[in-house]
């Protein structure tokens, strides 16, 4: 199998980690750089939707507060900007006069109040990585310093444009349908199909023989070739590409891949179109598009020129592709609009080793049971797909196409009730029961001497089948005490098998992006496999995780399982349906139809499996009232509420105040600032129970979760921590940010071997 040329190997196991890491404890380290992520407004700014005295407060009073909080957040430049970028349309119709309609006369007032308070708990109390309102700052573990050490104004130190690909894409599609273009296009084996040996191999198909003048066709598209030339160096080709097109086994267009810069790539295919009139034509409207988001970027700073520099962008993409400017996309909030804004905050931290060291243990011990619920996730989805194998080769009576065997295990590699995913991850939460039995007190403490024992015993160490799960990424929060005393980690999420620094937002607001490749790099010197994404996959989008962004094309080895645009190094990935699955010396393995080395079926799927079990760290079972739980100093788990939607009083809107709500609130002992998690909203959100509008969201999102879920859906409520007062990062002005860090641990028991062996030559 065609891999990438393997480095020297790194020493053994247990040995000092690589330069770019600092030892946590056990056989774990830690990246010393790591990503601080959080808001661009301060928290401070929520308490005005807040009457002084909750309890006393008329409803007149109330309405009065939370209106005048609305004006006030509305006249803010910033909060009209962060909108205006999000949501132009909403600055469009009505946030730009909000603030000056002070006799009422604005339609809907009370829902769009509703509004401005939900997107201010984001602006200000959501940790996130998105323009100024989202920016990113760097922070490093260090050997010798104490405590927090912090240079920089707070302020943006940049502010950078990018384009979503979709756009470019639907421009490249535009451009393609012109009928001036056909032989300009570019022609290419569809990556998922592969065309051997004058063989056709596509996924649900058994192999065909391909004609003669289709074999040509097969054999010249090596690479891929505008169409004209194509037809002009291979007789008889137009009829036969002409087929292939029509069924699907040749792509024909203007391909964008997923990257940072897809308006290159569009460039790039139009200086290559030899008719000149058309070549100029269309550079002259890639030029327009250009000056419109140069527009774009300039206007930066300046919502009402930053408005219309979006609304003419609009306007010369509508009159280019004949679409809208935003779309749409299924199953993800993500990428709507044309452009986006990434921003690096003038900030670096230095974090002390004593710091550090509070964290040590506590943290390994985490890691100690992830790495188990890996390895026993790959042993148990191999049996799984072992089984899905043996039934496919039985009809068949012979290999198994790796994307046929994928695709008759949906159930498995999504994770389903009762694959092999859920079945670990109970068993998971069953073994924590165990470490969880020796908690005392509240919030409940557990000792790591007490259950490093119970660890070992209950979650020993075995090999992870994928190389991605040697890194993990725990979200730390610390949490400052305001008397003066040390601060507190507190673990946020910890994300299984993912460098969460693999979104490009990161990358492109890294000060030396050679760093984090190199680490990156350093990490997986034996290579590993990455499936090509296509670009309208649900979860994909031009900013985010997946593709991964610390991209390794000299080191990587890359398949496709699906119509995909490509690479975007021009890298030729390996055609899935000429992926062979076979059973040798029970394991699955994978080769190529044409023969080569096996590769693990488990290290092919790797990134499949990452995004089996990436969210599945949870320790306790969800219900009733759970208490803060701490490892040693460290808070390792929320107080957290997870209770029936029919339990939650959702008053409509007549009580504005919501009052019954808040008691309910105030009797289950809650905080006033707690995150809540319902079934129509794919993320958590806040809720300031002294806040009438914050009362109404909630009212709103429970109405709504029962009405599409039922009353026996259920919400679940988690302590804001560390709370406004505890936050650490302070701008010059003492505003208070909520922030995280992005972390990645390394796992230095894995083996780093190349993934192939054998003495024949590695792909180059």
């Amino acid at each position: 199998m065609r891999t990438a040329a393997v480095p020297t190997l790194p020493g053994p196991a247990g040995q000092a980690p690589a330069a770019h890491r600092v030892p946590l404890a056990g056989d774990w380290s830690l990246w010393r750089l790591s990503a601080l992520r959080g808001t661009g407004m301060p928290v401070s700014w929520l308490d005005a939707f807040a009457p002084p005295d909750p309890d006393a407060a008329s409803e007149e009073q109330a309405r009065a507060v939370s209106a005048a909080a609305v004006r006030a957040l509305a006249a803010r430049p910033v909060f009209v900007e962060a909108v205006t970028w999000q949501n132009p349309a909403v600055v469009r119709n009505w946030l730009g006069r909000f603030a000056a309609d002070l006799d009422g006369r604005l339609s809907r007032r009370d829902q769009r109040e509703a509004l401005v308070a939900f997107l201010a708990q984001r602006y200000c109390a959501k940790n996130e990585t998105i323009g100024f309102f989202g920016p990113v700052a760097w922070a490093r573990f260090a050997d010798d310093r104490s405590g927090l050490t912090l240079t920089g104004s707070g302020g943006l130190r940049s502010r950078s444009v990018y384009r979503e690909t979709w756009a470019v894409d639907a421009v490249a599609r535009a451009f393609a349908a012109d009928p001036r273009a056909a032989s300009h296009l570019i022609v290419r084996r569809n990556p998922v199909c592969d065309l051997t040996g004058g063989v056709l191999r596509r996924p649900r198909s058994r192999p065909e023989e391909l004609t003669g003048a289709e074999a040509v066709v097969a054999a010249a598209l090596t690479r891929p070739r505008r169409a004209g030339e194509l037809v002009d160096t291979c007789v008889g080709a137009a009829a036969a590409l002409d087929r292939l097109i029509a069924r699907g086994v040749v792509l024909a267009g203007l391909p964008i891949p997923v990257q940072e810069h897809p308006e290159r790539d569009l460039r790039r295919h139009v200086a290559g179109v030899t008719d000149p009139d058309l070549r100029a034509e269309f550079t002259e409207r890639l030029d327009e598009l250009d000056r419109s988001v140069a527009a774009v970027a300039a206007a930066a700073g300046d919502p009402p020129a930053l408005l219309d520099a979006l609304d003419r962008l609009t306007e010369t993409f509508s009159a280019i592709t004949g679409r809208a400017g935003h779309r749409d996309k299924p199953g993800t909030p993500l990428g709507r609009a044309m452009v986006y804004e990434d921003c690096r905050r003038d900030l670096d931290v230095t974090i002390g080793a004593d710091l550090l060291d509070d964290l040590r243990t506590p943290l390994a011990l985490m890691l100690d049971t992830a790495r188990w619920l890996l390895a026993e996730t790959g042993v148990e989805v191999e049996r799984d797909l072992t089984r899905r194998y043996r039934s496919l080769r039985d009809r068949a009576g012979g290999p198994v196409a790796l994307c046929d065997l994928v695709l008759a295990a949906g159930d498995v590699l999504n994770g389903m009730p009762g694959t092999a995913a859920d079945r670990v991850g109970d068993d998971f939460r069953e073994r924590w029961g165990e470490l969880l039995s020796t908690a005392r007190g509240a919030p409940a403490r557990m000792s790591s001497a007490a259950v490093a024992p119970l660890v070992r015993a209950l979650f020993p160490a075995g090999p992870v089948a994928w190389r991605a799960g040697r890194q993990h990424s725990p979200d730390l929060l610390l949490r400052t005490d305001p008397a003066g005393g040390r601060p507190q980690w507190v673990l946020g999420e910890l994300h299984l098998a993912l460098n969460t620094m693999e979104n490009r937002a990161f990358l492109t607001q890294a000060d030396d992006r050679a760093e984090l490749l190199d680490a990156t790099a350093a990490d997986f010197t034996g290579g590993r496999f990455v499936p090509v994404y296509p670009a309208d996959a649900p979860a994909v989008t031009s900013r985010t995780y997946p593709p991964p962004a610390m991209d390794l094309p000299d080191r990587y080895t890359y398949w496709s399982y699906t119509a995909d645009e490509g690479h975007p190094a021009g890298v030729d990935p390996l055609p899935g349906a000429g992926l062979l699955v076979t059973e040798e010396g029970g394991q699955l393995v994978v080769r190529p139809a044409d023969g080569g080395r096996p590769a693990p079926l488990l290290e092919v799927l790797g990134e499949f499996l990452t995004a089996l079990v990436v969210n599945r760290f949870r320790v306790r079972d969800p219900g009733g009232h759970q208490p803060r739980l701490m490892l040693d100093e460290v808070i390792i788990a929320r107080e957290t509420w997870h209770l029936p939607l029919a339990s939650i009083p959702a008053p409509e809107n007549a009580d504005y105040r919501h009052r019954e709500l808040r008691q309910w609130l105030i009797e289950r002992g809650m905080p006033r600032f707690v995150f809540v998690k319902t079934a129509d909203q794919p993320k958590p959100y806040l809720v300031d129970r002294d806040a009438p509008l914050s009362l109404r969201n909630l009212a709103r999102g429970v109405r709504r979760s029962r009405a599409e879920h039922g009353d026996a859906a259920a919400a679940t409520f988690t302590e804001m921590l560390p709370a406004p007062d505890e936050l650490w990062l302070v701008d010059a002005d003492g505003q208070r940010y909520t922030s995280e860090l992005r972390v990645v641990a390394y796992d230095e028991t894995q083996t780093n071997e190349p993934l192939c062996s054998g003495d024949e030559e590695t792909r180059t």
